[in-house]
């Protein structure tokens, strides 16, 4: 979804016909969030907490686990100077997901972990205007 969708889903016709930029942004900006990394920090602490820490140990070490793949990488994140886990990357998402489907974690435990890799991501005025003008200075919005 580009930045003129957001605009365009979150703001009423009234906002939009104002053609207000600040205003446009403080509304697109309520609850507005990026998925990016959970730190090394974080993850080891929300892995502790729900028994994952040891399961990765476990899938590791288990030639046999669908997860040992997975588990060495996450086994490379715990114990490396890495900055975390970026979910924002698809392939990242897919191996979270793999936990999951798995059974080894529950969809509550992802979830949890996705909300310590979201941040917030808000929008200037400067970038609502690149959004909804036109580079000929016709308004999109």
């Amino acid at each position: 979804m580009t930045l003129l969708d957001e605009i365009k889903a979150k703001c009423s016709p009234g906002l939009l016909a104002s053609q207000d930029a600040d205003a446009i942004a403080a509304v697109v900006n309520v609850g507005r969030t990026a998925l990016g990394y959970a730190s090394r920090e974080k993850f080891a602490m929300w892995a502790a907490k729900h028994g994952v820490r040891a399961k990765i140990e476990d899938h590791s070490s288990n030639p046999a686990s669908p997860l040992r793949s997975i588990a060495l990488a996450l086994l490379d994140v715990l114990r490396s100077p890495t900055e975390g886990i970026d979910l924002s990357v698809p392939d990242n998402a897919l191996m979270l997901g793999a936990w999951v489907q798995s059974g080894e974690i529950t969809q509550a435990q992802a979830d949890e972990l996705v909300a310590l890799a979201s941040h917030v991501a808000p929008v200037t005025e400067f970038d609502v205007r690149k959004a909804i003008w036109a580079d000929d200075g016709s308004y999109l919005a």
